[in-house]
């Protein structure tokens, strides 16, 4: 019995053969039934939607069997979960030879009807009543040039209506109610960013012990016109080759067959993809050209209200309560960045209007102190600027909003925690020349608009060698669906 790769090579001078004088008959999906199962005696094109990494099962002779699972489309309308059986070894190669996105030619496939067992748990949902099984007389080619382009747009074409998706604020504010779906949800949506890849250890229990399986986690920050932060997370190595590949503010992804769980580390709904699970990347659709367009029109930073030391990374942020924050200040001197859902307990907005709004120089953005009755910056160098242009205090500084405000939560109260211009400006909607016109009335108002109400807000703690302790600030302020339904709920 010849060995696989002496197979390959017989594959390969079969092929020769074919391009040299007889040709393989090409059929199409549209043309197999579940009433006619068996073996096809020719050559199907198309594209590879989805994979998944493959299994290996012990069989009853104690032979190590592997499968290797993807979805093959040759048409808009006609796609189909492909199973894939070999020994471990050889489908290991068989797999390194093409991934999602990929143009191939499957040779001798076998027609099966869909069965309706367990075992669609773990595939997509496809609209045919059959599937494909390949064996050690099946073989699959990646394909390109001309032949490859005839299929290549069928990349962009959805699995589902291009209507047919939840959105992100759905997802945040009815959660509870999406994780019941079993067979997942769809979902529109933009690349905000995309994670580290993470490896962690998964502890798994065996027949007589347990077992530590190391996994690789991949996750991706989406967002909308409407809504930012929710993290799609990754498990399967096949489907984080594809993810990695998306561009940050350029890349809509259409997502079929998603997950929708409860993140206990950030306090949040977010989504998993499972092997279920489709992507279509700018899919061509009219809701995916809007979509497109508004995240053209609207900064990230707008969307998440981010705008300090170069963004505010939620993605590598903890979510603590304020005594692990203090605890975090008193054990540690790094820099470092958190999300904490309290109350502002102190926002002076209607006292001394210099514990609300500072001066700044334009050219260092450092605080102005008064220097022998006049203000303006004390470096050299902004001086230097400053003498090269009119001699006008308005030309050499600039008021921002600057204010300390304590923070409260069912642990405890963490005071003096920085309340800068950007955040502060998003979070009180108006400027500082609007503020300052504001009756002491309007102030109190606005105050009261913000005080004791609950928020959740990303903080970042930095160490500077001209101060003891290190230095705490907002940094961004997360829209009000990201909040759970009680601050007593962190404490669970």
């Amino acid at each position: 019995m010849c060995s696989f790769d002496e197979r390959l090579i017989t594959m390969d001078h079969e092929k020769s053969s074919q391009s040299m004088g007889a040709i393989q008959r090409v059929v199409k999906l549209n043309l197999l039934s579940s009433d006619n199962p068996g073996l096809v005696d020719g050559i199907m094109y198309g594209i590879v939607i989805g994979k998944v990494e493959m299994r290996t099962l012990e069989g009853s002779d104690r032979h190590q069997r592997s499968v290797l699972n993807f979805t093959f489309r040759d048409s808009i309308k006609d796609f189909v979960n492909v199973a894939y059986w070999l020994p471990p070894k050889d489908l290991i190669i068989i797999s390194s030879k093409f991934t999602i996105g990929d143009v191939v030619a499957i040779h001798y496939p076998v027609v099966k009807a869909k069965s309706d067992d367990k075992a669609h748990i773990y595939t997509p949902w496809t609209p045919l009543s059959i599937e494909l099984s390949l064996n050690e007389k099946s073989y699959v080619e990646k394909i390109e040039g001309p032949k490859a382009k005839q299929y290549e747009s069928l990349v962009s074409i959805p699995c589902r209506a291009g209507n047919d998706y939840y959105t992100l604020a759905q997802i945040v504010t009815h959660g509870e109610q999406l994780v019941k779906k079993n067979d997942g949800i769809n979902v529109l949506a933009g690349v905000q960013q995309i994670g580290a890849l993470k490896t962690i250890r998964i502890r798994r229990q065996r027949e007589t012990d347990y077992d530590n399986e190391e996994k690789q986690l991949l996750e991706i920050l989406l967002f909308d016109g409407e809504t930012s932060g929710v993290w799609l997370t990754f498990w399967d190595s096949e489907q984080i080759k594809f993810a990695q590949r998306w561009i940050p503010e350029e890349h809509i992804i259409f997502c079929v067959g998603l997950r929708v769980r409860y993140d206990e580390y950030r306090k949040v709904y977010g989504l998993t993809a499972t092997r279920q699970s489709l992507f279509t990347i700018n899919p061509d659709t009219n809701e995916s050209v809007q979509l497109y367009e508004s995240m053209r029109s609207i900064s990230i930073d707008d969307l998440l209200n981010v705008t300090i030391d170069g963004g505010f990374n939620a993605l590598q942020a903890t979510v603590v309560t304020i005594r692990e924050l203090k605890q975090y200040l008193s054990d540690n001197n790094s820099t470092d960045t958190f999300i904490v859902q309290c109350f502002l307990s102190h926002l002076d907005l209607d006292g001394p209007l210099n514990q609300v709004i500072t001066k700044r120089c334009i050219f260092c953005n450092r605080s102005i102190r008064d220097n022998n009755g006049f203000k303006e910056c004390t470096e050299a160098e902004c001086r230097m600027k400053l003498l090269e242009q009119i001699n006008d205090e308005n030309l050499s500084t600039k008021e921002v909003f600057s204010l300390n405000v304590h923070l409260t939560d069912h642990t405890g109260t963490i005071t003096n925690v920085k309340l800068g211009d950007d955040v502060a400006r998003k979070m009180l909607k108006c400027s500082v020349d609007e503020f300052i016109l504001m009756t002491d009335e309007q102030k109190t108002k606005l105050k009261w608009t913000y005080l004791l109400e609950k928020i959740r807000f990303g903080i970042q703690i930095k160490n500077n060698s001209n101060y003891a302790k290190p230095i705490v600030r907002i940094a961004c302020l997360f829209p009000r669906e990201y909040l759970t339904s009680s601050i007593d709920d962190e404490q669970s």
